[in-house]
């Protein structure tokens, strides 16, 4: 993982050593890399994963591979985001497999989650060997489920300006907090449900923040399939497109996906090698940035599977696998060389992965206990494996992420 220069490295990311000696040797194998090249194509990559602090209560609300049978459980058990010695072992296992960031979950309406940031991820000893930044949660503002988006009154436009300086106020001036190109980064979930007054937000967001003394660096989450058409009035009713709405996108300074995985998308179903989703997920990414003209921040999976909290008949599944015969971990390595990779800003070189931790939605790479692989489920009729089999994969994602954007 390195950039193709060192001092084009020193321009657009911003580090810190970290904070104890354990750590030195992790500063040392990167900055060997620094000299000599990484990922096999000499660039080094600004690599990412969402992280979320809502545990012990998601495990509570049911997911995969606690439903499989025998269960699965991640390597740290089913642990508490508000410890911080759970978030010191996700920094050293992140850190020393390449991931260089994490997105913090932050939702207006959920303090009681929130504080999980302080009393957990900050806490930690080693957070000086990681940077994080803040992914705000946008759909607290709104119920885009109903199909109306994200409705922005003056009400919430209000909101939304003072949830960001609150933000803003409290985690810019951290010493690991992530800067690009020298401005603290924050990433804004679902912009692309976003109407009514949002233009006009950001702008009076930008301008609390100038008077002082912030130029944050805007990832709008705008890269879907269809989106809500941006208009100013927020009385319109909500019209639904497939096009890149340009009004919105000049509102950040770089796009990503979330998760490009869309309900009821059949041509999307099954093994990676025989299905659109990949392609078509390249295709896709490609056409924003070349509509956008700013930086494109690509973002990865997996594999998906919601079934567990979501078992309706269009939740269909992306195995892990690339093909029924491939090893653990092949789509995610696929989907790396295949859309990571070559869809990376060239100035930038930064991807996003969907997610660290995400159980819920089987889009966690953090590890597993070791187990063998099962398609059998509590239903006793595959409802939530599909017929797919799953593993305990122990740590074969984050091996993918070191051997594919490190070396």
């Amino acid at each position: 993982m390195v950039r193709r220069q060192l001092e084009g490295l020193a321009g657009h990311v911003s580090r810190i050593a970290p904070s104890r000696p354990a750590f030195v040797c992790v500063v040392l194998f990167a900055l060997s890399l620094f000299a000599s090249g990484g990922s096999g194509d000499g660039v080094r990559y600004l690599v990412g994963a969402h992280y979320y602090v809502w545990y012990p209560d998601n495990f509570a609300q049911g997911y995969l591979r606690g439903v499989l049978r025998p269960a699965q459980t991640p390597a740290l058990g089913e642990y508490d985001s508000r410890r911080a010695s759970i978030a010191e072992q996700h920094i050293a296992l992140a850190v020393s497999h390449g991931i260089d960031f994490f997105t913090l979950d932050w939702w207006p309406n959920r303090p009681a989650q929130n504080a999980a940031i302080e009393s957990g991820f900050l806490r930690a000893t080693n957070i000086g060997a990681i940077r994080f930044c803040i992914f705000y949660e946008s759909t607290d503002l709104g119920d885009p489920a109903r199909g109306n988006g994200i409705v922005f009154d003056a009400a919430t436009k209000d909101r939304f300006v003072s949830d960001l300086m609150t933000i803003a106020r409290r985690y810019f001036g951290h010493p690991s907090y992530l800067r690009i190109d020298g401005r603290p980064a924050l990433v804004l979930y679902v912009t692309r449900e976003m109407r009514g007054f949002f233009p006009q937000a950001m702008r009076e967001m930008r301008r609390a923040m100038a008077a002082e003394g912030y130029d944050p660096f805007v990832i709008g989450d705008e890269i879907f399939w269809a989106v809500v058409e941006s208009t100013e009035d927020p009385g319109a009713a909500p019209r639904v497109t497939g096009e890149p709405q340009l009004s919105r996108i000049r509102l950040f300074d770089a796009l990503t996906a979330y998760n490009l995985y869309m309900e009821g998308r059949e041509r999307h179903r099954g093994y990676g090698s025989a299905s659109d989703f990949v392609p078509d997920s390249a295709k896709l990414y490609r056409r924003y940035r070349d509509v956008a003209r700013i930086p494109i921040i690509p973002g990865m999976i997996p594999g998906f599977n919601d079934r567990a909290v979501r078992p309706r008949p269009d939740h269909f599944v992306i195995p892990r696998r690339w093909t029924a015969g491939a090893p653990e971990a092949s789509f995610f390595a696929e989907a790396i060389e295949r859309i990571g990779k070559p869809l990376a800003d060239p100035k930038l070189h930064a991807v996003l992965i969907t997610s660290w931790n995400e159980w819920s939605e089987d889009t966690a790479i953090e590890p597993l206990s070791p187990s063998p692989p099962t398609a059998d489920d509590v239903s006793g009729r595959q409802l939530f494996t599909q017929g797919y089999a799953y593993q305990g994969f122990g740590s074969a994602y984050l091996d993918v992420v070191r051997d594919h954007l490190r070396h």
